[in-house]
């Protein structure tokens, strides 16, 4: 019994797929009760070009 145990994988454990649909569904739940009490939600700033050093 112990064997089948290691050798199941962990219902706890989501898909990169579904990890990424629950952390979106999160966000914007967050998202819809600071609208609701006039907050503001920290978000991540993506980087649109990446930095690079001046050689001027």
């Amino acid at each position: 019994m112990a064997e089948t145990a290691k050798t199941q994988p962990s219902r706890l454990m989501l898909s990169p797929k579904a990890l990424q649909k629950a952390l979106e569904q999160s966000a914007k739940q967050a998202q819809r009760m600071a609208d609701a009490f006039g907050l503001v939600v920290p978000s991540i700033k993506t980087k649109k070009e990446p930095r690079t050093p001046n050689t001027a």
